[in-house]
């Protein structure tokens, strides 16, 4: 039995479409939940970081973070993430105001994270990244 060239094509497109149809419905579910835990797809299960409540006045800030004065004299570092995130929300400390921030510091790194910043003056709150410590310009978050 010989095949014809249009037998053949729609069993080529057939299989092809058939695995792309697969692909993207596997891709879909393993992707789901923003790629959050091993198995885990909708971030149920993740425990949240600890959290540390951090007070002090700004003595320094770059395009990713500020640093802060606390009262027991530390320096700290904590890092608010995406200058494009950070100036979409109207982020912009002035040097030497105080401020409260609700940080952790990430597995494997030194540097403390923000969930939120309060400028404490107005008392206005900046939300930098979730409840399980997920940045919000990011993954599920992301517009």
């Amino acid at each position: 039995m010989r095949l014809n060239s249009k037998v053949v094509g729609i069993i080529v497109l057939a299989v092809m479409f058939g695995g792309i149809y697969l692909t993207a419905g596997l891709g879909w579910w393993q992707t789901a939940g923003g790629g959050r835990g091993a198995g885990n797809h909708n971030g149920a299960g993740e425990s949240p970081p600890e959290v540390t409540v951090l007070r002090g006045s700004i003595i320094s800030s770059d395009r990713r973070g500020i640093t802060i004065a606390a009262a027991d004299g530390q320096s700290l570092y904590i890092e608010l993430g995406n200058p494009r995130y950070n100036r979409s929300i109207g982020f912009a400390p002035q040097l030497g105001e105080q401020v409260t921030a609700q940080a952790f510091i990430p597995e494997g790194k030194t540097a403390y994270s923000a969930v939120t910043v309060t400028l404490d003056r107005t008392g206005q709150v900046y939300v930098f990244r979730d409840t399980l410590g997920q940045p919000l310009w990011s993954g599920n978050h992301a517009e």
